[in-house]
């Protein structure tokens, strides 16, 4: 008998019109098999890790399927090698800084869980965000900076940011060290030299949000007492031609907020944006659907108003089937399928921080504001929070945090091309939120494959709980199976 090979707890088969198609979400590997011995074989692929002898296989078909990373030497270690790619993107992740510049703004959304205050950063505190830019460089000799221009309303704060912008970039230049920013905006307070204000910051992305037609949109982004431009400009009207210019100097990323009351809305939005021109700009113009949701227990009232995971996918299935290729924001597929995890979120590289306005920094810019989340002063300054110094409780948690190390998270077959979905969700013990992610990837990943396969959907099928956590590996075996019918993705 051969040597003993060990099956992937990471494979997953769905049924095609004819045989089934194998992925790996580990590897990212694709197979198509076919022919008398189909079933069988994805069975065993794709079920409970289990060892068996090579023989069963043949030599051409075993080649196949270990190149694939469908079959394993028994004794690599799987988990491992994912933690270590885990550890691999936080710590070689690109230094960002997101910088909330003010607390301040001057709409009043209906869903915005934000505390109006009066914290805004002061231009002296330029130099105190260039000296984080600089221990946050060096402390892995990184040579490229990346800065968002982050809420309530950045450009509110203009004197501060025109500052800082420059501050940063006279640094950069003189280490060496390359640089690039990005702005998340309501796209109703920009001033009038929209290319120059791009140049002189070198924007590269711009985020716009924009919550349906204009209707939708009005209602729902008013603009708060004291702020009603003087030309009583809507808030769309004002948005829409921000990017009407933007894209004629910038990528710029639309997001559709969506909700029970506006998801009708979103094609004839998509109809208005091909009419504006917005996707055959000079620039790329990105559309993403975003779901409104409770990310915080100050944003429980929104739960009501949540799309179910069912509902939010169509609305993405939708935008995907009317966009052009250019202009889908899903990065995470590559030819249709699910490809497995290289990078982090901004919370959890190493090297990057959230600057809020209160003077504290944060790790997820989602908590700005809340100063029991915080995990550090910014560069030594003013504090509020009534704590000993020092006392940062959530600091060793993120530090620490690892989706590999999790019980459920170690046993799930989703862990590559997931990582535990949002952190903060494990923070903040939100059970139910992290359900909804594994039920997203059960319900669109046979979608995916399927896709990357170019073959229709599988009608109503759905990877189980079993799929998902397998067992541990079972002892050795033989099996007999002559493997006729398998063939490689196209």
């Amino acid at each position: 008998m051969g040597a003993g090979l060990a099956t992937s707890r990471y494979t997953f088969r769905i049924p095609l019109p004819t045989g089934y198609a194998l992925f790996n979400t580990s590897t990212g590997s694709a197979l198509r098999i076919d022919g008398a011995d189909a079933d069988e074989l994805s069975v065993l692929l794709s079920g409970p890790p289990t060892v068996v002898s090579e023989d069963a296989f043949g030599a051409e078909l075993a080649g196949t399927l270990r190149r694939g990373g469908f079959l394993l030497d028994p004794a690599f270690d799987e988990l491992a090698e994912i933690r270590d790619r885990y550890r691999a993107a936080r710590g070689g992740a690109p230094v960002a800084l997101t910088v909330t510049t003010t607390m301040d703004c001057n709409l009043g959304c209906y869903y915005c869980y934000e505390s109006r205050s009066p914290d805004a950063l002061a231009v002296a505190d330029a130099d105190r965000l260039v000296a984080i830019a600089r221990d946050r460089l060096r402390r892995q000799h990184k040579r490229s900076l990346h800065v968002d221009w982050y809420r309530g309303e950045p450009l509110m704060n203009l004197p501060f940011l025109e500052q800082a912008s420059a501050a940063l970039q006279q640094f950069c230049r003189a280490e060496g060290v390359t640089y690039h920013a990005s702005v998340v905006s309501n796209g109703t307070h920009w001033p009038d030299d929209v290319g120059a204000f791009v140049t002189r910051h070198r924007i590269r992305q711009v985020q716009i949000s924009f919550d349906g037609l204009a209707d939708n949109h009005n209602r729902r982004r008013r603009y708060r007492a004291g702020h009603q431009p003087a030309d009583e400009t809507s808030s769309f009207d004002k948005a829409v031609a921000l990017v009407d210019r933007l894209l004629r100097h910038s990528r710029v990323d639309l997001r559709f907020n969506a909700d029970h009351g506006n998801a009708g809305d979103l094609p004839g939005f998509i109809d208005f944006a091909k009419r504006r021109g917005w996707f055959d700009a000079p620039f790329r113009c990105v559309f993403m659907v975003a779901k409104l949701a409770a990310y915080s227990d100050r944003a429980a009232f929104l739960r009501p108003h949540e799309l179910t995971a069912e509902r939010f996918e169509e609305l993405q299935a939708l935008a995907d089937a009317e966009l052009p290729d250019r202009c889908r924001d899903r990065q995470d597929i590559v030819e249709g399928f699910p490809f497995p995890r290289t990078s982090v979120c901004g919370a959890l590289a190493d090297d990057s921080t959230v600057v809020g306005a209160d003077g504290l920094e944060y790790r997820c810019g989602l908590q700005v504001g809340e100063a029991h989340r915080a995990v550090g002063e910014f560069g030594g300054g003013r504090r509020l929070l009534p704590l000993a110094p020092r006392e940062f409780p959530d600091r060793t948690w993120w530090d620490e945090f690892d989706p590999t190390t999790l019980p459920t998270c170690a046993r799930c077959s989703f862990l590559p091309v997931c990582w535990g979905g949002c952190p903060k969700r494990h923070l903040d013990g939100t059970q139910a939120e992290r359900d909804a992610e594994a039920r997203r990837w059960r319900l669109n990943l046979p979608r995916m494959i399927a896709a990357g396969m170019r073959e229709p959907a599988p009608d109503g099928f759905v990877f189980s709980h079993h799929d998902q956590f397998r067992d541990e590996p079972a002892p050795p075996e033989s099996r007999s199976n002559s493997g006729r019918g398998l063939s490689s993705d196209p």
